[in-house]
C-alpha cells in the first residue's frame, strides 16, 4: 500500500536547497516552469518595449527581466556583480536567454526607460496573486496593514561621524549642566540637523529604531499573510499629487513629526492603492504607530 506524505514548507525548502547546491540546471528549471512571464508582464509593457526605435533591440524584454529576477533570487547587490555572474556561468546565461551579456549601461537604461512599466508589472502581479492569498487564508488575505520606512542613501549625512559630532557635543553639555536622564542627547540632536540631505531634497531625515538616518521614505501595504501589496515612494511626484503631506520638521520631537507625517500619508496611500486595485477588498485595517 502506497502511503501519501504531506509536503511541508521545510521539505520544499530542503529540496530547493539541494538542487541549488548540487544541480544548478534543475534549480533554475523551477522558476522557468513556475513563472509565466506572458501572464505577469502587462501588454502595455511589451508594446512600449517593442515600439519603433529606429533599430532592432539586441537584448529582448524577457531575458532582461529574467536577469533582474536572478539578481533578486541570489541577492546580488550590484549590477556589475550580476554581469560577472552572467559572464562566468553558462547555466545563468541559458536561463536568461542571453547570447551576449548586456553591459552595465544597458541595465541602467532599461530600468530608467521602463520604470513606470516595471511598476505597472508589480501592480499587475498584486492582482494576480490576490486569489492565491485568499486560497491560503481568506481572513488574513482580507486584512491590510500599513507602515512607513526608508531606504538609507549613500550621502555624507549618513556618515556616523556626522551625527556623532553633534551628539558628543550635547552629551558634554548635559554633563556640564548636570541634567537628569530626561534629557536625551540623541533626540536633542534632531533640531540642529538638516531636514534633508544636501545632495538630494528627496532624501529625508528620519529617526528609526533609535538612530538617525537620511533615507528615501516610502509607505508599504501588506496583507495579513505578510505579502506585500503595494509600495509608494514619497517622491516629488507623489507629494505634488498629495500636497497635504508634511515633509519638513514641524516640531522638536522626531517621533511626533514621524507620527504626524505618517498619519498624513496614510489616506493618500490607501486611496492610490484602491484606485489601482479596485477588485481588492479589505475588511480589516491596521496601521502601526510607534510610541
Amino acid at each position: 500500500m502506497i502511503t501519501h506524505k504531506q509536503l511541508s514548507l521545510a521539505d520544499i525548502f530542503t529540496d530547493c536547497q539541494n538542487k541549488f547546491d548540487n544541480d544548478k540546471y534543475e534549480f533554475l528549471s523551477i522558476p522557468d516552469e513556475t513563472i509565466n512571464l506572458d501572464e505577469i508582464v502587462p501588454v502595455s509593457f511589451v508594446s512600449h518595449f517593442h515600439a519603433a526605435t529606429g533599430r532592432l533591440r539586441r537584448h529582448l524584454l524577457y531575458p532582461m527581466l529574467k536577469a533582474l529576477l536572478l539578481q533578486l533570487i541570489f541577492s546580488i547587490p550590484t549590477t556589475s556583480l550580476l554581469i560577472v555572474f552572467l559572464k562566468y556561468s553558462q547555466e545563468l546565461r541559458d536561463f536568461c536567454g542571453f547570447d551576449v551579456v548586456p553591459d552595465a549601461s544597458k541595465f541602467t537604461r532599461f530600468k530608467q526607460d521602463f520604470l513606470l512599466d516595471l511598476q505597472s508589472m508589480f501592480d499587475h502581479l498584486a492582482d494576480l496573486t490576490e486569489p492565491i492569498c485568499h486560497c491560503i487564508d481568506t481572513q488574513k488575505a482580507s486584512m491590510l496593514l500599513f507602515d512607513t520606512s526608508g531606504i538609507e542613501a549613500w550621502v555624507t549625512e549618513n556618515n556616523p561621524k556626522y551625527a556623532n559630532r553633534i551628539i558628543k557635543q550635547l552629551k558634554a553639555f548635559k554633563k556640564a549642566k548636570g541634567m537628569d536622564g530626561s534629557f536625551d542627547p540623541y533626540k536633542a540632536a534632531y533640531g540642529p540637523m538638516p531636514s534633508h540631505a544636501a545632495a538630494n531634497p528627496a532624501i529625508q531625515q528620519m529617526y528609526i529604531n533609535g538612530h538617525f538616518c537620511y533615507a528615501y521614505k516610502f509607505g508599504i501595504i501588506t496583507n495579513g499573510l505578510g505579502i506585500v501589496r503595494d509600495i509608494s515612494f514619497y517622491n516629488k511626484d507623489f507629494l505634488a499629487a498629495h500636497p497635504g503631506i508634511i515633509v519638513g520638521k514641524k516640531s522638536d520631537s522626531p517621533d511626533e513629526d514621524k507620527s504626524l507625517a505618517d498619519s498624513k500619508a496614510l489616506i493618500p496611500t490607501l486611496k492610490d492603492f484602491f484606485r489601482k486595485h479596485p477588485l481588492i477588498k479589505s475588511e480589516n485595517f491596521s496601521g502601526r504607530r510607534r510610541i
